[in-house]
C-alpha cells in the first residue's frame, strides 16, 4: 500500500500521513492537489511525498485526487520548504502562497480556457535600435552573461546610481539568456512601477512578455500562470508574487529596486521576496541581479564580503550629471521670517523658475491627509482613534478625521468631543495641505496628487502619472509612491517638503530608509537633457542620512551607519525575530507576555538574546493591545526550531494572536 504525505494551509509544523487507495496509489504524484479528511471537516492539501508504509499510524484515506498532473515542481516543493522553516510558517502555507487563487480553491485545468497564444520562440522578440551603453554597463552585461553561460548560481549586486541605465542591462542579460533558451523573472516594488518597466520590456519581449500583479482578474491570473507554465511566456514581469511564476528553464531572477520594504509580506507566511529570490535561483541553477541606488545594508554587507559579485555603475548614462542637492534648514528659516512656512524661499524661487521655463516639478511628503492632528485649544486635546492609540489625520477632501490604521473615520465636528470647546486647530502638514497651498502659491500651474487615497480609484494613479509624463501637469505632489523608479524626463526641480518625517519613527532603521528615500526622489531630477536640482527642507540638516543623501555618497552613509548597527548587534550584524502579541484584553496579553518571557528565558543564551517584553510604539491599534519581544541571533532556523519547542509549553488564550515576524523590516 501507498502512503501520501500530505501538507495542508494550516498554522501546523509536520505534513499528515493519507491513505492512497480507491485507484489513487497509481495515480498520485508529488506535487499534485488532493482533498483529504481533517478534523471534522475536508480540505484541500499538496502531496509533498509518497511511501510504502504509514509507520505504524492509523491513517485516513485522501478523498480525491484532484490533479493527474502535479502543479508544482521539485524546486517549488523545495522552495516552499525553506519558506516554512525559516519564516516560520507551515509547509502547506508556503506552498499556497505561491499558487494563484484559482488553483488554492480546488479548481482543475480543465475549468479554464487554456490560452490561446501559439509557442513563443527566442527569436519572436522585438529588437528598437538599442543606444551605446557606457563602458560600466558594457562590463557589468559582460560579467552577467559570463555568469549565465556557467548555468550555475550567481548572485549580482547592480549598484548604480539614479538614471545609470540599470533597467538596459536587465533587458539585455534577459535577451542573452532568451538566446539561449531560458526565461526571465524581473521583479519591481510597485504595481505603478510595472507599469513604467511594462512599456519598455514590451518594446523589447512582445508576446514573449507576461504581467502578474494583484489586479488581475482570477482569470487573468490563471491564465498567465498557464500560460507561463506551458512555456508560451517566457519573460515575466511584478511586484513580490511573480517569483513563483512556473517559468521554464529560469535562467535569471532580476530584484529591482532590491532595498524596498515591498518586497516583504505583511501576512502569512512574512516572507522577504529578495531572499526568497536568493534561494529560488540557487535552486534552479540561475543568475540572480539585486539592482538598487540605495542597497539595504544587508545586501551591500553580503558583497563587502564576497558573498555576492558587486559590480558599480557610477554614472549616468549619456554623460548626464546628477542633481544639485540642497539643504534648507528650517530653524534658520524661522529666524529670519519669524514663521515656519509649508515652502521655504529658496524653494518658492526654484519652482517658479521651472515653471516659468515649462519644466516639471515633484513635490514629496511621505504623509498623506491635510492635517496630521486636530488640537482643541480649550482642553489641549488632540482628537484619538477610538480603536487605536493614535491620532486621527484631517482628510479635506472629503471632510473626515480618517485613523490610517485602522480605517476608522467620523465626521468632523465643530467642537471639541472631550470639552466641547469650539476652537480646534490643525496641526501638521499632509499631501492635500501641500496639494491646497502649491496652488494658493502658483495659481496658474496645473497640479495634482498622488497618494494611496488618490490610487485607490481605479485607473487614477496611471492616468496621473501618463499626464505627468506627458505634461499634462506642471507639479505632482506625493508620498513615497512618487519618488521610486520614475523616468520622468522633463523634471527639473524636485522638493521635499519635510525630511524628517521618517526619522522621527522610533525604528533603528529609520536613518537607513530616510537616506534610501531622499536618494530615489532626487534621483528623480535631471533624467533628461536639462539639468536637475533638488531642494531638501529640514529641522535635521547635520543628520548623516540627509547630509550623504546630498552628496548622493551611499559609501559614506554605509560607513557611518554600519559601525553604529554593529555595536548594538543589530542587522546586518544579526537575525531579529519579533514576536507579536495582540489580544483586546490588556491584562490578559501583559501576563501572557510574561509567561512567554518566563518559558523564552529558560536556556536561552544557548540560541539566541531575549529582548523584552515591551509595549509596541503603537500600543493600542484596531481595537487590540499590542505587546513584544524580540530574539536575536545568528541562526534563524536553529532559533526557530528552539523558538517551535518553547511555544508549545505555553498555553496560549484564545483571545490571544501570536504573530511570528522573521527579519521585520519594521519594528513598529
Amino acid at each position: 500500500m501507498k502512503y501520501a504525505q500530505v501538507a495542508v494551509p494550516l498554522p501546523v509544523q509536520d505534513p499528515f500521513t493519507y491513505l492512497l487507495e480507491n485507484g489513487f496509489s497509481d495515480a498520485a504524484k508529488v506535487g499534485s492537489r488532493v482533498l483529504v479528511p481533517f478534523k471534522n471537516r475536508e480540505i484541500q492539501g499538496y502531496i509533498v511525498g509518497i511511501n510504502q508504509q504509514s509507520e505504524g499510524v492509523k491513517t485516513k484515506p485522501v478523498k480525491e485526487l484532484i490533479d493527474a498532473e502535479p502543479v508544482l515542481d521539485a524546486v517549488f516543493l523545495e522552495l516552499a520548504k525553506w519558506m516554512s522553516e525559516y519564516y516560520f510558517c507551515s509547509w502547506g502555507e508556503a506552498i499556497e502562497n505561491m499558487l494563484p487563487k484559482s488553483v488554492k480553491l480546488g479548481k482543475k485545468h480543465g475549468d479554464f480556457a487554456h490560452a490561446t497564444a501559439t509557442e513563443a520562440k527566442a527569436e519572436d522578440f522585438v529588437t528598437p535600435t538599442d543606444f551605446e551603453l557606457t563602458q560600466e554597463q558594457v562590463y557589468a552585461l559582460d560579467l552577467i552573461c559570463k555568469f549565465s553561460d556557467t548555468g550555475r548560481y550567481h548572485p549580482v549586486l547592480l549598484h548604480g546610481v539614479t538614471g545609470s541605465g540599470k533597467t538596459e542591462v536587465y533587458i539585455r542579460a534577459i535577451k542573452h539568456g532568451l538566446e539561449k533558451g531560458k526565461g526571465a523573472i524581473c521583479l519591481v516594488p510597485e504595481i505603478a512601477l510595472t507599469t513604467q518597466i511594462r512599456d519598455f520590456f514590451q518594446g523589447h519581449f512582445s508576446g514573449l512578455l507576461e504581467i502578474i500583479h494583484s489586479r488581475l482578474t482570477d482569470r487573468e491570473r490563471m491564465l498567465a500562470w498557464l500560460r507561463i507554465r506551458e512555456g508560451k511566456s517566457r519573460v515575466v514581469l511584478g511586484p513580490r508574487s511573480a517569483l513563483f511564476a512556473p517559468v521554464e528553464n529560469l535562467g535569471l531572477i532580476i530584484v529591482d529596486e532590491e532595498h524596498e520594504n515591498s518586497y516583504k509580506q505583511a501576512e502569512t507566511p512574512r516572507y522577504h521576496a529578495r531572499e526568497a529570490a536568493k534561494k529560488r535561483a540557487e535552486l534552479e541553477n540561475a543568475v540572480l541581479i539585486l539592482g538598487s541606488a540605495t542597497p539595504s545594508l544587508e545586501t551591500m554587507r553580503e558583497a563587502n564580503e564576497g558573498r555576492i559579485t558587486k559590480v558599480v555603475l557610477t554614472k549616468r548614462v549619456v554623460n548626464r550629471e546628477l542633481p544639485l542637492v540642497r539643504i534648507v534648514d528650517l530653524k534658520r528659516e524661522i529666524e529670519i521670517h519669524r514663521k515656519l512656512s509649508i515652502f521655504s524661499f529658496p524653494l518658492q524661487k526654484e519652482v517658479a523658475a521651472s515653471l516659468e521655463k515649462k519644466e516639471s516639478v515633484l513635490l514629496l511628503l511621505n504623509r498623506r491627509g491635510f492635517a496630521t492632528q486636530v488640537q482643541c485649544l480649550g482642553c489641549g486635546q488632540i482628537v484619538q482613534c477610538r480603536h487605536c492609540r493614535v491620532s486621527l489625520t484631517y482628510h479635506q477632501s472629503k471632510e473626515i478625521l480618517l485613523c490610517h490604521y485602522c480605517n476608522f473615520q467620523t465626521k468632523l465636528e465643530d467642537r471639541c468631543p472631550s470639552c466641547q470647546a469650539g476652537v480646534l486647530k490643525y496641526v501638521g502638514w499632509g499631501t492635500e495641505k501641500i496639494e491646497s497651498e502649491i496652488a494658493r502659491f502658483f495659481p496658474q500651474a496645473r497640479i495634482a496628487r498622488l497618494d494611496t487615497d488618490v490610487a485607490r480609484h481605479k485607473g487614477m494613479q496611471e492616468k496621473i502619472l501618463k499626464d505627468f509624463r506627458a505634461g499634462r501637469i506642471d507639479i505632482l505632489v506625493g508620498t513615497q509612491m512618487i519618488a521610486k523608479g520614475f523616468d520622468f524626463p522633463q523634471v527639473t526641480t524636485v522638493g521635499v517638503i519635510s525630511a524628517d518625517v521618517g526619522l522621527a519613527l522610533p525604528d533603528f532603521r529609520s536613518s537607513e530608509r530616510t537616506f534610501q528615500l531622499l536618494t530615489q526622489v532626487a534621483g528623480r531630477a535631471g533624467r533628461g537633457s536639462l539639468k536637475g536640482q533638488v531642494i531638501i527642507q529640514t529641522f535635521s540638516p547635520h543628520h548623516h542620512s540627509i547630509v550623504f543623501a546630498k552628496d548622493h555618497d551611499y559609501q559614506a552613509f554605509y560607513d557611518k551607519e554600519v559601525p553604529m548597527r554593529q555595536e548594538l548587534g543589530l542587522p546586518p550584524f544579526s537575525h531579529l525575530i519579533n514576536l507579536i502579541i495582540h489580544s483586546p484584553d490588556e491584562q490578559e496579553i501583559y501576563r501572557y507576555a510574561m509567561e512567554l518571557k518566563k518559558n523564552l528565558a529558560d536556556r536561552s543564551a544557548k540560541f539566541f538574546e531575549l529582548i523584552g517584553p515591551a509595549p509596541l510604539p503603537f500600543y493600542k491599534l484596531r481595537g487590540h493591545f499590542r505587546w513584544h519581544l524580540m530574539l536575536k541571533g545568528d541562526d534563524v532556523r536553529a532559533i526557530n526550531r528552539e523558538l517551535r519547542k518553547r511555544l508549545s509549553g505555553v498555553t496560549k488564550p484564545s483571545r490571544i494572536k501570536l504573530i511570528v515576524d522573521v527579519d521585520p523590516v519594521s519594528v513598529l
